[in-house]
């Protein structure tokens, strides 16, 4: 047939090719590519070919709907160029108009494309829709979604993903993702990562640089890497996952994310607890042990939403009793919560701080010391820690020029890496000339409210004094100005 010699004649480089058999055998398949690297060719020749090789079912419930195709992008835009790159090279599977009249379709808006049934076994045609990703709860429609080609998904919000993914439950959803990398995010995470070590054998990916495209221009990309610099080339032109440049920490899953020594207590010089109470916001907890080395490893976490102290005192106890901890180091601008634990008996303290020079900013001196401990791998996570795991690789600074590259980190996600910095600066290398303080008092007693003052109201009268009073010496500023203008009239 005709179709089947184009899947002959068309020209693909071997990544291209290779995606194309992978997207067959996974049911996600990502393809990871440079600028320029084939990644939207991929991707339209990797969705021709699985309709018209898989024979993809809808389920029994939705048999009298037409089954659908998603073609979706950050922007309408980018959605609609993915489109036109499957219709340039596919465009004999696309119904012309009077085709679908004659089937009693009706294209409708457009972004709504119709293909031809092809092999199908239930001989329906297919219906495309071009979408965007910037509004997440939008993609929750539809239960007879068979593919879903998701391009510059990197550039997705994560919610997006997780939407899409919900089509799936019941339809045998394939799911194909091209794109260039953008930080270590969700889609590394997510589908990168488990393609890579092979804990999903249902994900698979490829990798393609920019020079690994046969057509590429080899002169113009090196200069265009000279332009780029080395971590944005690297990123953008050889399609490796590489640290935001705003991230507080260069944590990496693969050194710092593992399992621990030793789930033993005894195995450690000591054990602290990190408490960043929360409710609207995460009550996140973090047990942390020092080995005899002088590594710190995160060994348990908590992480919830919606809790209070109190109700977490029966899990407290359940940790104290297997940890035995020195201490737990509370959030010192939550000193209900460190009163609460100290009435259960719990060894909670306030965090300790440490000042920068001007006595005033005390989270980045903290941020220096963890940061540092990072760089030298003195801080691990237990792979359980996902929660952890994630603040680190989404805790930034404000995405703004170099001069406030220094200035404290966004407050957001950012409650196991407070946790963190509670345990570890609590009774790590405090420099012993900086004296500890705390806002509310070294005892942390809460002060005693005065007698409010009695609140007068004026009169009328009163009013109408204060108002002449007021417009008295708006003259009197006036009169003055003009003898001063006069004056310097009459001198000229």
């Amino acid at each position: 047939m005709k179709e089947q010699q184009q899947v002959i004649e068309l020209q693909r480089h071997k990544f291209q090719v290779e995606f194309v058999r992978l997207v067959k055998e996974k049911r996600i398949c990502a393809f990871i590519g440079g600028l320029q690297g084939g990644k939207t060719v991929a991707g339209a020749d990797a969705l021709a070919e699985l309709l018209w090789v898989e024979d993809i079912a809808l389920p029994s419930q939705s048999a009298n709907s037409y089954p659908e195709v998603w073609i979706l992008s950050r922007t309408y835009a980018l959605a609609e160029t993915a489109w036109n790159c499957f219709l340039d090279r596919w465009g004999d599977m696309v119904m012309a108009e009077k085709e679908r009249k004659d089937y009693g379709l009706y294209r409708g808006d457009s972004n709504v494309h119709w293909l031809r049934p092809g092999p199908r076994k239930d001989g329906k045609p297919i219906r495309v829709r071009v979408r965007t990703t910037e509004d997440p709860e939008s993609l929750r429609a539809t239960q007879n979604l068979i593919i879903a080609w998701g391009d510059e998904a990197a550039y997705w919000r994560e919610e997006a993903w997780l939407n899409l993914l919900g089509r799936g439950i019941v339809t045998p959803t394939r799911f194909i993702v091209t794109t260039t990398p953008r930080g270590k995010n969700w889609l590394y995470r997510s589908v990168y990562l488990p393609s890579m070590n092979g804990r999903d054998k249902t994900i698979g990916s490829v990798t393609c640089r920019s020079i690994d495209n046969p057509w590429a221009n080899k002169e113009y990309l090196d200069k265009l890497r000279l332009k780029f610099g080395p971590q944005y080339a690297q990123q953008e032109l050889d399609a490796q996952f590489v640290e935001n440049s705003g991230l507080v920490y260069n944590f990496d899953r693969a050194l710092h994310q593992r399992v621990p020594p030793s789930m033993d207590r005894d195995y450690y010089e000591l054990i602290v607890f990190g408490v960043d109470p929360g409710y609207g916001d995460p009550y996140a907890v973090g047990v942390w042990g020092r080995t005899h080395e002088g590594e710190w490893w995160l060994l348990e976490e908590y992480y919830k939403a919606r809790v209070t102290t109190d109700q977490l005192i029966p899990w407290f106890k359940r940790k104290a009793e297997k940890w035995k901890p020195r201490a737990m180091y509370v959030d010192k601008r939550r000193p209900s919560d460190f009163l609460l634990l100290r009435k259960n008996g719990f060894p909670a303290y306030v965090n300790s701080e440490f000042y920068s020079e001007t006595s005033k900013r005390t989270v980045m001196p903290m941020i220096r010391l963890c940061q540092q401990l990072l760089l030298q791998n003195k801080i691990f996570i237990n792979v359980t820690c996902e929660w952890t795991a994630e603040e680190f690789e989404t805790y930034h600074f404000k995405e703004v020029d170099e001069r406030n590259s220094g200035e404290n980190p966004i407050d957001f996600k950012n409650h196991a890496m407070d946790a963190m910095r509670y345990a570890i600066c609590s009774v790590e290398n405090i420099p012993q000339d900086h004296a500890i303080r705390y806002r509310s008092g070294a005892d942390l007693s809460p002060k005693a409210y005065g007698k409010k003052k009695p609140v007068k109201f004026l009169t009328a009268q009163e009013h109408l004094m204060i108002l002449n009073k007021q417009m008295d010496e708006k003259e009197k500023r006036q009169g003055r100005k003009d003898r001063r203008a006069g004056r310097a009239l009459a001198v000229a």
